[in-house]
């Protein structure tokens, strides 16, 4: 077993916990809200009924996440295109 990385609070967000830190770590990355629900995610982290299922959840989570940020940035445009297409509103 991985040791598991919880991470959280005003530092971080579960986006960058899917994006930068779950593919670079092989063990499970928890992104947690607040400290509130630390007792919570230990309690299924440890449990040896729980643990695969819900660390596979996150990592479903985290890759659909990945997806969709995937997705979005595909339908961004480059500056100068987007200054192309600026609205005129003043001519």
């Amino acid at each position: 077993m991985q040791i598991p990385i919880m991470v959280g609070g005003a530092t971080t967000s579960e986006m960058h916990a899917a994006l930068k830190i779950a593919p670079e770590y092989r063990g499970a990355v928890v992104w947690v809200k607040d400290a509130a629900q630390n007792v919570v995610v230990l309690s299924k982290l440890l449990n040896a009924n729980e643990h695969d299922k819900y660390c596979e959840a996150l990592q479903q989570r985290y890759a659909e996440m990945r997806k969709h940020y995937a997705e979005e940035q595909q339908r961004l445009v480059s500056l100068d295109e987007a200054r192309k297409n600026k609205l005129n509103l003043f001519e």
